[in-house]
């Protein structure tokens, strides 16, 4: 008797052993090839995402297709001492030519992406600064170039110490709010 119950509490414990393994294993497949939730740091994307909101980040897609231009992404930057996750905007995909020039009308700067002047409706307000890169610059195979929206404060890809980032460095595509603090 004694040793059937043995048994039945070695069955029950190998029986919960497995569902931990497999429920660790999901976990871990879905957040590294489904979807994350992720918290918004710092004031980059002002006034569209602000510190402190969690948003929804589409893996798989990003990790299937890539992002398209204007798609919000979660980059991860890597400075040699912290990992450091951003939630940046895709401006310029691979292959495209990028110039950030000083438009003496508006008195501000503009990006143009192929030629072509953004209609930048979602930033902040007008962009000051066009960072220490030298322009018109064209993307690698594998390159993107994002930006903040609330391009005075954001350190992006205008930044020669930040850079454009490889596709790999994209963890994924922001699919909407989950906690919005607008």
């Amino acid at each position: 008797m004694a040793d059937d119950k043995r048994k039945d509490i070695g069955k029950e414990i190998r029986e919960w052993l497995i569902l931990i393994v497999i429920g660790v294993a999901a976990v871990l497949a879905i957040r590294n090839f489904g979807f994350r939730i992720t918290a918004v740091k710092g004031s980059s994307m002002i006034p569209n995402y602000v510190h402190g909101e969690y948003v929804f980040t589409d893996v798989f897609s990003c990790k299937l297709r890539g992002p398209k231009r204007n798609d919000i992404v979660i980059c991860e930057y890597d400075d040699g001492v912290d990992g450091e996750n951003f939630i940046k905007r895709v401006i310029a995909c691979p292959g495209d030519e990028i110039n950030i020039y000083y438009d003496d009308e508006e008195e501000c700067y503009r990006t143009e992406v192929n030629g072509e002047t953004l209609d930048e409706y979602y930033i902040n307000e007008p962009m000051t600064s066009c960072g220490d890169r030298e322009y018109p610059l064209t993307l690698g195979e594998d390159e993107y170039f994002v930006m903040g929206d609330n391009r005075n404060v954001s350190a992006d890809s205008r930044d020669s110490y930040i850079g454009s980032f490889d596709r790999k460095n994209i963890v994924g595509i922001v699919r909407f709010k989950i906690v919005n603090k607008t």
